[in-house]
């Protein structure tokens, strides 16, 4: 492995940790901020009970991750020929402490890239939350899972919150499961009483043809709201294009010019979010869109 390499990785490495530790900060504080209306829970582990949502148990379920990438490496090495008996194996088999080392990341990044969509969704979930009143009894509440409906007011009104909701399109007749929902009634989300949708994004990059398809979920869906959380920056031609179709593209805090501020716990992740969300809810900026493009080709059929 050349220098260029181990320097690469070993950014990447130094990066992920950052971004790990302003996670573990924002969304301990979070669950502790949101009780006692909803009691926070992860598991950290399939098959495991649920534990509640701590610092600790948010390190235990990258721990527990990256023994899944290890074995899951080690897997597509075997099949490859190299039949490494475990992963400490493959790390020793070279004498280079830099080898080493960039061995050890590789296997910590696959890891935070499995489990950074989870963490990025709870945030969203959680953020969201924290701008809700609630309207019932304490819950335990699923961060990494299948949530709602969760009765709460916004503003003035009462709604129900979700998260990854199965949604058939009564429109196209397609399936659909958006991370986070906001619906004007307890029943089961339909087109007819979605408000508000939020669907978070890993990709390193959000094309022209991503941000069309999330326009047409959006326009199946009926919601007057769309806001797409994007984890990497996005270029400004994307984030404008985003609103003149309604789509409301926010980055996230770690991929900003203000990242330094969130790392050093200057600022708080989960609460940039926070108002990021409700001011993109507020906006309904997809109905308004839809509003104005329908006048427009109003004045051009006549």
């Amino acid at each position: 492995m050349i220098d260029k390499d181990l320097a690469l990785t070993q950014k990447k490495c130094d990066l992920a940790a950052e971004d790990l530790n302003a996670f573990y900060r924002s969304l301990a504080s979070l669950a502790e901020r949101l009780k006692p209306a909803w009691r926070f829970q992860i598991s950290c582990e399939p098959g495991q009970s649920h534990q509640f949502l701590t610092a600790d148990s948010l390190r235990n379920a990258f721990a527990y991750q990256v023994g899944v990438a290890a074995e899951n490496f080690l897997a597509r090495e075997r099949r490859e020929g190299k039949p490494w008996p475990d992963i400490r194996s493959f790390i020793e088999s070279s004498s280079d402490p830099k080898e080493q080392d960039i061995r050890k990341n590789y296997v910590r990044l696959l890891a935070w890239g499995s489990l950074k969509g989870k963490f990025l969704e709870a945030l969203c979930l959680m953020a969201t939350l924290s701008r809700l009143i609630p309207l019932e009894a304490q819950k335990n509440v699923d961060a990494f899972g299948t949530v709602g409906p969760l009765k709460v007011r916004d503003q003035d009104r009462t709604c129900f919150l979700w998260s990854r909701p199965i949604i058939e399109s009564q429109h196209s007749g397609l399936n659909a499961v958006p991370d986070i929902v906001i619906t004007s009634t307890p029943d089961r989300v339909s087109t007819t009483n979605i408000l508000s949708i939020i669907e978070c994004k890993c990709r390193q990059t959000i094309h022209a043809a991503d941000l069309r398809g999330e326009f047409g979920k959006a326009y199946d869906l009926g919601s007057p709201s769309y806001v797409l959380v994007s984890y990497y920056d996005v270029q400004e031609i994307i984030v404008a294009a985003g609103r003149e179709l309604g789509i409301d593209v926010q980055v996230f805090s770690l991929s900003t010019s203000d990242r330094e501020q969130f790392v050093r716990g200057e600022r708080d992740i989960g609460e940039d979010m926070a108002v990021k969300l409700l001011n993109a809810r507020t906006r309904r900026t997809f109905l308004a869109a839809l509003e104005n493009r329908a006048a427009d080709v109003r004045r051009r059929a006549t």
